[in-house]
């Protein structure tokens, strides 16, 4: 009988399909996520392991899991996974590609629309009692319609915010590692520099890699308009928040609203939290009930499929580990471990 750690609570339909495939199924139920050191101890005899963004799945823990076949992460991003890692021992990663492409789409939008138009601060000023007379000058906020949005990462999330955007007459710029076949509307730019120089929004999308860690600091900063607004739905660590703060409280930018930060949950002391023109949310892009029942029942079907020992529908490493001759040779997902 395989056994599966999940290591957060889930839906109960998901735990219901997983229990149904006859696996022994243990769903981590402290308060918060299992630490590292949790982690270690919990896989010692497991086969699939069904993991979040909080936990950092590395060689450690994989050698801590001689029977492990697969790692599926809740979410397009597994920049928490060492692949590299997981390459070497034959352990099948996966994702859930393309199901929250629009919920992130429309939570960006969201905070780009809340920025623009100040219903992040203005209505904390109704319910302070400051709502004072008519003023033709007062609560002044920025239009949304025929402005630039500079879309950083045209992926599926990215594409998705150019697809709003156009509901809103916006002008829409890219920068992405390749130029796209289908630019839904959009302009091409070839450098990060005149993307930055020519928006008046700025959204991120592109993945958490070496290339794009610290991607927006001081120098980009610097480049943008005095009047614009950063939007953050990716991973954290792409922008340097004390750079952000400087930025912010100097007034060289306009705003900024984050959906994700370093570190996670954002200690309520952070300098950021401290100014108006910043808005937080509590990484929660993709948190529809309908969107992460979605992600949860890809998660299941992923585990079950590698503890079965067959290819994940959602696997992101399958060309590499079936590359690796020493594993090739092996046979299935079931047994592709290394010697």
């Amino acid at each position: 009988m395989p056994k599966i750690l999940v290591t957060r609570r889930t839906f109960p339909e998901a735990a219901e399909k997983l229990r149904a495939s006859g696996a022994e199924v243990v769903i981590w139920d402290g308060a918060d996520s299992p630490t590292h050191d949790d982690l270690v101890a919990a896989v010692a005899d497991v086969d699939g392991l069904y993991a979040h963004i909080t936990n950092a799945v590395d060689a450690e823990v994989m050698d801590a899991a001689p029977n492990l076949k697969v790692i599926t992460e809740f979410g397009v991003g597994y920049d928490n996974v060492d692949v590299a890692a997981a390459n070497a021992r034959g352990i099948a990663v996966c994702n859930t590609p393309g199901v929250l492409s629009e919920s992130t789409a429309d939570e960006a939008f969201a905070l780009l629309a809340a920025m623009a138009r100040r219903t992040y601060d203005l209505p904390q000023i109704v319910k302070r009692g400051e709502w004072g007379d008519f003023d033709p000058l007062g609560y002044l906020a920025t239009d949304i319609h025929h402005k630039t949005l500079g879309i950083v990462g045209m992926g599926r999330i990215g594409s998705e915010v150019a697809k709003r955007a156009a509901g809103f007459n916006m002008n829409v710029l890219y920068f992405n590692r390749n130029r796209r076949d289908e630019e839904f509307g959009a302009t091409y730019v070839d450098s990060l520099g005149e993307l930055l120089e020519r928006s008046d929004f700025v959204s991120l999308h592109n993945p958490l890699n070496a290339e794009t860690t610290g991607m927006m600091g001081a120098a980009q900063f610097k480049l943008m308009k005095k009047s614009a607004v950063l939007i953050n739905t990716t991973r954290g660590p792409v922008v340097d928040q004390d750079a952000l703060y400087d930025a912010l409280s100097s007034g060289e930018i306009a705003g900024a609203a984050l959906d994700v930060t370093v570190p996670e949950p954002l200690p309520a002391d952070n300098p950021l939290l401290t100014l108006d023109n910043c808005l937080i949310m509590p990484h929660v892009a993709s948190a529809t009930g309908d969107t992460r029942m979605k992600m949860a029942m890809m998660c299941v079907e992923n585990v079950l499929a590698g503890v079965a020992g067959d290819w994940p529908p959602y696997c992101v490493n399958q060309a590499e580990i079936s590359g690796n001759a020493r594993i090739k040779a092996q046979g299935s997902v079931r047994s592709q471990r290394s010697p």
